[in-house]
């Protein structure tokens, strides 16, 4: 398997785990050191990314990231990466929505178990809320 295939696994392998809340997945996607960036907080390690990960979640009913492709540079044993994300969700007990636009800058470093992130920073274009119509979606 080509870098750049690997690479874009660990991105995807990255979204599904959030998705899923596979929380081992999404981890065995950093570094042991590695950093989690979002909203100017620096998170790292494990012990403390996987936590701020699910603590947000406790908020929303269903919460859903959609990565595109992305642009992945490599320079020996490190590379980086650029995704844009779009997530949306909808918060518990309520019929309000949330969608995030934005994109993923990547610092990833080759290891023996193969392409990690060594550091991974979130940049939001935008955040929206809005009011969501009740009922069931279809029908």
């Amino acid at each position: 398997m080509s870098d750049e295939i690997a690479i874009q696994q660990v991105i995807n392998r990255y979204t599904d785990g959030c998705n899923r809340q596979d929380w081992p997945q999404v981890m065995a996607t950093f570094a042991a050191d590695g950093i989690w960036e979002v909203q100017g907080n620096e998170i790292q390690g494990h012990a403390a990314i996987q936590p701020a990960m699910a603590v947000f979640l406790t908020q929303m009913d269903y919460f859903t990231q959609t990565a595109s492709a992305s642009v992945i540079e490599i320079a020996g044993d490190r590379a980086t990466a650029r995704t844009t994300i779009r997530e949306c969700g909808k918060f518990k007990g309520r019929d309000e929505a949330l969608e995030v636009l934005g994109f993923y800058a990547d610092e990833l470093v080759k290891t023996a178990q193969g392409w990690v992130f060594a550091r991974r920073k979130f940049t939001s274009f935008g955040l929206h809320r809005f009011p969501l119509a009740p009922g069931p979606a279809l029908g």
